[in-house]
């Protein structure tokens, strides 16, 4: 079963892949589950996910999800109860 990780699709790489940085200064309990190859869900506020699988740039120290965007998903808006918790969540 693929993670469910949130992201901001406006930290796309310019690159030819188009990975998507994951955030784990915000989400700092992510450090502890992620690894390469890991099957991902990516997902936003604004009702887009799509699979994923994790990979960590050495050259940077970070990570990404490198989409397959043929899996690309739309779906309804998150709810603000969805909002709350994701926002719960951050390690702020």
């Amino acid at each position: 079963m693929a993670l469910r990780v949130f992201v901001d699709y406006n930290t796309a790489t310019d690159d030819l892949s188009s990975r998507i940085s994951i955030n784990t200064q915000l989400f700092k309990h992510l450090l502890d589950i992620l690894s390469p190859g890991l099957p991902l869900v990516l997902y936003d506020e604004d009702s887009l996910e799509v699979d994923a699988v994790a990979e960590f740039n050495h050259e940077y120290q970070c990570w990404y999800g490198l989409p397959d965007w043929s899996t690309r998903r739309d779906l309804p808006p998150l709810t603000e109860e969805e909002l709350k918790r994701i926002r719960d969540s951050w390690s702020i």
